[in-house]
């Protein structure tokens, strides 16, 4: 069974910095002038070839795909590498990955439809939805668990509260008292992966997990500060609660066939089991000089050659290929790049795509805005973003990684997938690999450099 490490969090984070912000080349379409200008940058994409293909040839990765869309909707597509080392299966248009933390902004999505039919009200309290969320307590003190010592929650949580992760619910982890109160719970973050040395019963379903959830202290007062945990997988909840459907039938229904997602889902589809790609752990010896998962370096050149590339999830055995115990709203589907590229094709296009609206311009502004404030969101402003609701979103170029335009909405996985959309700009992009480990940040950073033609380090 793929167990991932306690890295999950942080990588999650670090991947869903480096969004695209340039434009992309050719097939589709769509474009609503007669007359489009020239193809913008095929150069570009094969810049962000080059890059990629660097990073396969030091080990860093096995293989990336990457996708850019323009304001017409012409898109062009790239496949550097292999989806699985062992059986030197490479990777193309039908290979299949795990989307992670990709899978919060459909979450999101989903109670914006909700919010619009009126079924689900962001500024009410959880337990609206959730009984058990009705009295909770937050962490004050205490660096064990016996010293540990909380008080009540000042006020309920909202529905968005856990939509800007603003809800104090983090991950479980073996450092700090709540996260370890996680782990002693149970409280799981992901497919495929149970809590270490947990021997109780298994979380059940998404009501079981949000009940766990409400019994466990937050770690912040409700909108205090920015948590980055399993928020979301709560909202997965909220949407079965509001709709009568389990989170999966509502994503099927409502989003994936209309914008004609067909290999997107909470489990690998019977005619793409044999295109499901490895996740892979990149082992280097040496590490980046700041260390840290969140740490790179600048220029290619500085990355070392890595010394292996080691399986965590072999295909003909993953779990992924099961139906899912959970339907993680947070972290559990799995899909392919041309499938995410509609999506984010979707968000670029303020809703709609193809003639298909799922939700209104209103709401992707919504969900585009800073919905943390100063105070809540001081460690992200640094890095020049932000979080809206159910995605990061860019409020300083300047100080933004890729130096994506204010406004671009975007997120990433724990396995280095990510994503960005731009309702103004109507451009999108798309980057897929299955990897963790060190310095693959500085292939991603260099990708979005190449991305908006600037000269790759």
């Amino acid at each position: 069974m793929f167990k991932l490490k306690p890295i999950f969090a942080a990588l999650a984070i670090s991947t869903s910095l480096l969004a695209f912000s340039g434009c992309a080349t050719s097939q589709s379409p769509s474009a609503s002038v007669a007359t489009p200008p020239p193809s913008v940058l095929p150069e570009r994409v094969a810049a962000m070839r080059t890059v990629l293909q660097d990073g396969v040839d030091k080990k860093v990765a096995s293989g990336f795909s990457a996708a850019l869309v323009d304001s017409y909707g012409r898109i062009e597509s790239t496949y550097v590498g292999l989806a699985d080392v062992e059986t030197g299966k490479p990777i193309t248009p039908d290979t299949v990955f795990r989307l992670y933390s990709m899978t919060k902004p459909i979450t999101a999505v989903a109670i914006m439809m909700l919010v619009e039919e009126g079924k689900v009200d962001l500024d009410a309290p959880v337990s609206t939805y959730i009984p058990s969320f009705a009295k909770t307590v937050v962490y004050v003190s205490g660096d064990t668990l016996e010293t540990l010592k909380t008080e009540p929650a000042v006020r309920q949580l909202t529905v968005r509260d856990l939509m800007r992760q603003s809800a104090g619910i983090p991950w479980w982890g073996p450092t700090k008292p709540v996260e370890r109160l996680y782990a002693m719970n149970g409280i799981e973050r992901a497919p495929s992966e149970p809590v270490p040395g947990f021997k109780g019963p298994r979380v059940a379903n998404l009501q079981d997990l949000a009940d766990r959830v409400a019994a466990t202290p937050f770690t912040n007062q409700p909108g205090e500060t920015w948590t980055y945990g399993i928020a979301i997988d709560v909202l997965g909840r909220v949407v079965e609660v509001a709709s009568g459907q389990s989170l999966g039938t509502f994503f099927k229904d409502r989003i994936f066939t209309p914008l004609g997602m067909k290999h997107t889902a909470f489990q690998v589809q019977p005619g793409d089991k044999e295109n499901l790609a490895n996740v892979y752990f990149a082992v280097s010896k040496i590490k980046p000089a700041t260390g840290g998962i969140d740490s790179y370096v600048k220029s290619l050149k500085d990355v070392p050659m890595h010394e292996a590339l080691r399986p965590g999830d072999p295909p003909a055995k993953s779990p992924f290929l099961e139906p899912a115990r959970i339907e993680f709203g947070g972290a559990g589907l799995v899909g392919t790049l041309s499938d995410y590229v509609r999506f984010a094709r979707m968000i670029a296009g303020q809703g709609e795509l193809d003639g298909v609206r799922i939700i209104k311009a209103s709401s992707i502004a919504e969900m585009g805005k800073d919905q943390l404030g100063p105070k809540a969101n001081a460690n992200l402003v640094k890095q020049g973003y932000s979080y809206g609701l159910g995605f990061g979103t860019v409020v300083d170029s300047n100080l933004y990684p890729s130096g994506a335009p204010v406004g671009t909405m975007f997120w990433g996985g724990a396995a280095g997938t990510q994503f960005w959309a731009n309702p103004q700009t109507k451009e999108a992009g798309v980057l897929m690999t299955q990897v963790l480990g060190d310095y693959l940040r500085t292939y991603q950073v260099n990708a979005a450099r190449a991305a908006i033609g600037q000269p790759v380090q």
